[in-house]
């Protein structure tokens, strides 16, 4: 794995709270604008000019369509999703609404758990879902954010506290062995939260430690083969990083997607893995396509702001993409 770069600059705030570097918030405004809702793309998004990386991972144009429209952009702020094999459901988290809902199918909305703030949903190794709350950088001063839990086969689904005094609770995931894994955004930190509902926190501390030499606002997670690849949304160059889980403080960068500082795609958000290739969806508008292992990326396709990826159990090749008006796409890649 590559060696550390410099550090990411310093974050400023948006008037909604959400952190991003110095001219982010206008390009996500261009983007908007001169994208329009879906688009398509193929592009190389980490070539530079010069002579093309040996082993360069690859884009061919990626289609996509709404699987799910927005009843009202913005207040339907889709920021993460996920699949439920076991009841054949998917459950979205609407962020602005304080609710994850359940939908079934046939993409109808079946059922509605209050959430505060809610980031990432995820089914557990014990068949409940988990999903974090307090998404938010104001949680992050008073401790007010963490993770419940709830039965999701249930009529009406009670979520319980599983852990809570987290900073800004974003994204999530388990490893093999059914621990979980939370990004804290505001602590730029990656909390490893045992079965029991207990903190490591030495873990913790190395894997703090470790992200501040890369950069800024830990954000999505997905982990694989013992590696957990972390999203860093304030990064001027789009940073993944990989974060071992047996030793984190040999944390390395797995892939820039921005060629050049400040330049699209920009705020990596959420993230998947397929037969060991990265998805991820970008707060610019991409879903870019990287390869860990060569350090390179290229943009699927462009349209409107992106907030998670959820891989889909049927057909083959199929994501869900959360968006941040509202939607969720369902694409097709090749």
């Amino acid at each position: 794995m590559p060696k550390p770069l410099p550090n990411a600059v310093a974050p400023q705030l948006d008037s909604r709270g959400r952190r991003f570097f110095a001219g982010a918030a206008a390009l996500l405004a261009m983007t908007a604008v001169v994208s329009g809702p879906v688009g398509t793309g193929g592009q190389a998004a980490a070539e530079a000019p010069g002579a093309p990386i040996a082993g360069s991972v690859s884009c061919a144009p990626t289609e996509a369509r709404v699987a799910l429209p927005t009843r009202a952009p913005l207040l339907d702020w889709s920021e993460n999703l996920t699949f439920d094999e076991a009841t054949g459901s998917f459950w979205v988290s609407r962020a602005q609404r304080n609710v994850v809902e359940k939908y079934d199918g046939d993409a109808r909305l079946v059922a509605s758990v209050p959430v505060q703030g809610p980031g990432a949903v995820r089914r557990g190794p014990d068949g409940l879902m988990y999903a974090t709350f307090g998404n938010s950088p104001l949680s992050g001063l008073s401790g007010g954010s963490g993770v419940v839990r709830f039965d999701p086969a249930a009529a009406g689904p009670k979520p319980e506290v599983f852990v809570t005094g987290l900073g800004q609770a974003n994204g999530a995931a388990f490893d093999a062995d059914g621990t979980l894994y939370v990004a804290d955004t505001s602590a730029n930190t990656v909390v490893r939260i045992r079965p029991d509902g207990s903190i490591d926190a030495d873990w913790t501390t190395r894997s703090h430690t470790a992200l501040a030499a890369l950069g800024l606002g830990a954000d999505g997670i997905v982990a694989a083969d013992g590696i957990l690849y972390v999203t860093l949304l304030e990064s001027p160059t789009a940073r993944v990083v990989a974060l071992p889980i047996d030793d984190p403080a040999r944390a390395t960068v797995a892939v820039d997607l921005a060629p050049a500082p400040l330049s699209g795609p920009l705020l990596p958000d959420d993230l998947a893995i397929v037969d060991g290739l990265l998805y991820i969806a970008t707060g610019s508008g991409q879903l870019v396509l990287a390869d860990p292992v060569t350090h390179t990326s290229c943009t699927l396709l462009s349209g409107q702001p992106l907030t998670s990826v959820a891989v889909a159990p049927a057909p083959a090749r199929t994501l869900l993409l959360g968006t941040e008006g509202g939607d969720v796409l369902k694409a097709h890649y090749r």
